[in-house]
């Protein structure tokens, strides 16, 4: 996880609710060989509502990218 929070030109964020427990991360960062793309991944979300919420802060700094979803 370390690696993805630390690679330059990406974002992490988290979602945490009022306890403090992690409910929800998310990383994006860009494409290596493309030229405005990004990858999602990993997400991870306990509700629907999260993961959207994860999402648009993850791509809210590269309107006009292409941004791939990256699922296993």
């Amino acid at each position: 996880m370390s690696r993805w929070i630390k690679i330059p030109g990406g974002r992490t964020v988290l979602a945490v609710n009022l306890q403090g427990d992690v409910v929800g991360y998310g990383c994006r960062c860009p494409a290596v060989t493309a030229v405005q793309h990004h990858f999602i991944g990993p997400l991870y979300a306990e509700t629907y509502e999260i993961a959207w919420d994860l999402l648009q802060e993850l791509m809210c700094d590269v309107i006009g990218h292409n941004i791939t979803i990256q699922t296993m």
